[in-house]
């Protein structure tokens, strides 16, 4: 049975999001309950938690402020919150989990059983940690995330955003392309993708592949229009990508189109 600390400003979330998960999400119990960070800060120095339901947007500290200043996390998160896109993409980046204000049932439970399948794929503490500095230094910073954390089987594998060349989908799977020639399979959607990586940088060509624009090796007009890339592989365009994708190349290419 997992044990769970609600964090919350707003004393009604808290009952609700409570009710909810005592009645309607198996496998995990309501062990204690915070207004604000210093509460929630004091609740943990004689309680262990396997993971914290925590709102984000709190008056006098946020809850990005609060995971700053534990010294230790040996715990998991779910951040809950209004919608926030930049906040979103740090957090997915990093692999963990977010529901949005107010609740939704289902998506509650779909949070819950991530977090069981998180134990039962022996997700270390130490796995838990990386997660959560990486989330950190994304918000830290504001900016795209440079690192990406990836679920793998009995793991979290972390790679480089600069090093991925391109993306191709596989059905409900992506193909991860790295510049070292390694192949990646993950369980998200390219469209999960698009949206997480800087458009400046990655940009979508077809219904199938996305590319990095630093890796394109030469651009071909056969077939509609092929883009080559450095590791040899080669995408085709689509007609319906195919202006954007030009115009991102007059932008990241001195000469092209002259």
């Amino acid at each position: 049975m997992l044990k769970a600390l609600l964090v919350d400003d707003e004393v009604n979330n808290l009952q609700s999001l409570e009710f909810l998960l005592n009645n309607d999400c198996e496998g995990v119990t309501v062990a204690g309950k915070a207004n604000d960070a210093v509460q929630a800060r004091k609740w943990l120095t004689n309680h262990t938690v396997d993971v914290i339901f925590l709102d984000i947007n709190m008056p006098g500290e946020s809850g990005f402020e609060f995971l700053q200043s534990l010294t230790s996390r040996n715990f998991k998160v779910v951040f809950v919150t209004a919608y926030n896109q930049y906040a979103i993409q740090a957090i997915k980046a990093s692999a963990l989990d977010y529901i949005l204000k107010p609740v939704n049932i289902d998506e509650l439970k779909q949070a819950v059983e991530k977090l069981k399948d998180a134990v039962k794929n022996n997700i270390t503490s130490d796995q838990n940690q990386l997660m959560l500095e990486n989330f950190l230094e994304t918000i830290h910073k504001k900016q795209f995330p440079k690192k990406i954390a990836l679920p793998q089987l009995g793991g979290i594998s972390f790679i480089e955003v600069d090093n991925i060349v391109s993306l191709q989908a596989d059905s409900n799977y992506t193909i991860i392309h790295m510049n070292n020639m390694q192949k990646l399979v993950v369980t998200k959607t390219l469209k999960e993708f698009e949206e997480l990586l800087d458009q400046t940088q990655f940009t979508r060509i077809h219904k199938s592949y996305i590319v990095n624009m630093r890796y394109i090796k030469e651009y071909s007009t056969t077939d509609g229009g092929i883009v080559k890339m450095t590791d040899g592989n080669q995408w085709s365009i689509s007609r319906r990508q195919l202006e954007n994708f030009l115009q991102k190349m007059k932008t990241d290419s001195l000469m092209f189109g002259k």
